[in-house]
């Protein structure tokens, strides 16, 4: 990103937009040459993203009674947000996140004209079967538009493009690219229908920022893709082998202090006792402690280097605090304080 400005470019402002374009080019199509797809647009972010995708079927849908989203308790707050207006919200329990046939069931008794679903929770980092959930739901409502909030699984696994109209996704997270950027594919039917994702031709449609922004992230996305398909295979199985070791040392050090946890199971979402093995890790370790000021511990751990990140388990009424652990296969840098540990 440093190197997108060199060349006096800040005293170029055409030159901004031509260089800037051309880097946008090119990380449209690495991701397409990874994950396969049309080139996806590239995002403001995922919030921003799924803020424009609503006003466009408030506009497609609107008109008469208040369209129905379909979602789980499990998803990001600044996305469940971009549907706060306009829309009625029905809750998939958590039974349905892992039995598609239950979800269609839903589905065909409440009839959604969207489904929002994440493909990792943010929460306890359960992988949902989008996928199948998708076409479940869309045999029993055949109108559904079905959105993918894939920003916790890029990078760990492959976003879920089949059977969904939009998928959004992070470049920041498991990518390791600039804030600030992100990815939006659309189906042919999303573009088609609504108007505002296809946009005016520009490439990337409706979807994209517009107007003097800082264009270096479209260069730091295609070299965090460029380093992706160089090593992400070997980045998630050692991300895997020190999320199941943190794990393991959790446990064992919540046991003998005598505080009461559980972790979670990254297929069903059920809670367990044993910590999970590698071979049941996407790179995330989730810690529920009862009774515990989980904001209390990061705050604490903050300043040794050691970043978690604290969640509240909100399902079915329920707040249980959470410590979310993740293991980015990244170097340890050294800081002004030492050696930084980022988790």
């Amino acid at each position: 990103m440093q190197g997108f400005w060199d060349d006096e470019l800040f005293a170029y402002p055409e030159g901004q937009v031509q260089r800037g374009r051309a880097e946008r080019r090119r990380a449209r199509a690495l991701a397409a040459a990874l994950w396969g797809g049309d080139p996806p647009a590239l995002t403001p972010g995922t919030s921003e993203a799924l803020r424009t995708i609503a006003y466009a079927l408030r506009e497609r849908l609107g008109g008469g009674e208040a369209p129905l989203v379909l979602t789980s308790e499990h998803e990001h707050p600044s996305a469940t947000a971009a549907f706060e207006r306009g829309f009625r919200a029905a809750t998939l329990p958590d039974a349905a996140l892992r039995d598609p046939a239950a979800a269609g069931a839903i589905a065909a008794g409440q009839r959604p004209a969207v489904v929002l679903l994440s493909q990792v929770t943010c929460t306890i980092g359960q992988v949902v079967p989008v996928r199948e959930i998708a076409a479940a739901v869309r045999a029993a409502a055949p109108e559904v538009f079905v959105i993918v909030d894939a920003a916790q699984a890029v990078g760990l696994v492959p976003p879920a493009l089949t059977g969904a109209d939009v998928v959004v996704a992070s470049g920041h997270k498991w990518l390791f690219g600039p804030p600030g950027v992100g990815f939006a594919w659309t189906s042919p039917r999303a573009r088609a229908e609504l108007p505002l994702l296809a946009g005016d031709g520009e490439e990337g449609g409706g979807l994209e920022r517009r107007g003097a922004h800082d264009s270096s992230v479209y260069a730091g996305l295609a070299a965090a893709l460029d380093l992706h398909a160089a090593l992400g295979h070997v980045a998630l199985k050692r991300s895997r082998t020190l999320a199941a070791w943190s794990a393991r040392e959790l446990h064992e050090r919540l046991l003998a202090a005598g505080v009461a946890h559980q972790f979670f199971d990254a297929i069903s979402g059920e809670e367990r006792e044993a910590p999970p093995t590698a071979e049941q890790l996407l790179a995330t370790v989730s810690v529920a402690l009862p009774g515990i000021d989980v904001e209390a511990v990061c705050m604490a751990l903050h300043p040794a280097g050691i970043h978690l990140r604290c969640v509240i388990d909100r399902r079915a009424g329920k707040r249980t605090p959470l410590l979310r652990l993740g293991a980015p296969a990244t170097r340890a840098r050294r800081g002004c304080g030492g050696r930084s540990r980022r988790w």
